[in-house]
């Protein structure tokens, strides 16, 4: 498939040396889009997610098992200042609610703004873009793409969910000429390559690779993160 593709400023992002460290192979960062899908949203991932972030959200006193140690003998107790009910466990002895232990537990953001932020997950549209429809600062927009992205893969561990993010998702370049150069990934990696064109002329060895890095790199092993906030 012929794909267009873009280097569009990213917040933080590293220069070729520092992406070295990680990615020895790796040249560059950049976004990719093909051309024909631009601005279409994925109504499916949006229901996907509007429905796993109010079942996170519920206001339900049914007491789900507790994330820490998987006991099922939890009571609901008490409610938080936003009204989300705390539970506590008898087992460890600790107060959760349903976000804990969620890569969404430490994000703030207005209902309002998450909801839409969901319906332009799987745009290809570039994080400036996002963030001026959202009216905030881009790297909350790379941020909130980055723990999505984490926590559909705890949803569906599969990644099928997870691959259809496009917002603030980051290709790294791999030279034709250096394609056996495996990168140094993190630890339960899930980065994958990517076929971004067809080659007009020659070999197909003059197509670079690319790699669709995966958000346990975006949020531990990639270098951008070292200037994150």
């Amino acid at each position: 498939m012929q794909a267009e593709i873009g280097s569009s400023a990213v917040p933080g992002s590293a220069s070729p040396a520092r992406i070295a460290e990680v990615w020895p192979a790796a040249t560059t960062l950049i976004h990719i889009w093909p051309s024909n899908a631009l601005h279409d949203e994925d109504a499916h991932l949006t229901s996907f997610l509007t429905a796993a972030w109010r079942k996170l959200h519920s206001a339900s006193r049914r007491p789900p098992r507790c994330p820490r140690c998987r006991a099922g003998t939890t009571a609901c107790d008490s409610a938080d200042h936003r009204g989300l009910p705390q539970f506590h466990c008898h087992r460890c002895q600790r107060r959760f609610n349903r976000l804990t232990g969620t890569p969404m537990a430490r994000l703030r953001p207005q209902e309002s703004k998450v909801l839409a932020f969901f319906s332009l997950a799987s745009q290809h549209i570039s994080v400036a873009e996002a963030a001026r429809r959202l009216s905030i600062n881009p790297e909350t927009v790379v941020r909130w793409s980055i723990q999505t992205r984490l926590w559909l893969l705890d949803l569906d561990p599969q990644g099928n969910w997870e691959q259809r993010v496009h917002l603030a998702v980051r290709y790294a370049v791999i030279p034709a000429d250096r394609p056996d150069s495996a990168p140094l990934t993190t630890p339960g990696c899930r980065c994958s390559p990517v076929c971004c064109g067809t080659a007009q002329a020659g070999s197909a060895n003059e197509v670079p690779a690319l790699l669709r890095v995966c958000p346990l790199c975006e949020q531990t092993g990639h270098p951008s993160q070292s200037h994150a906030s």
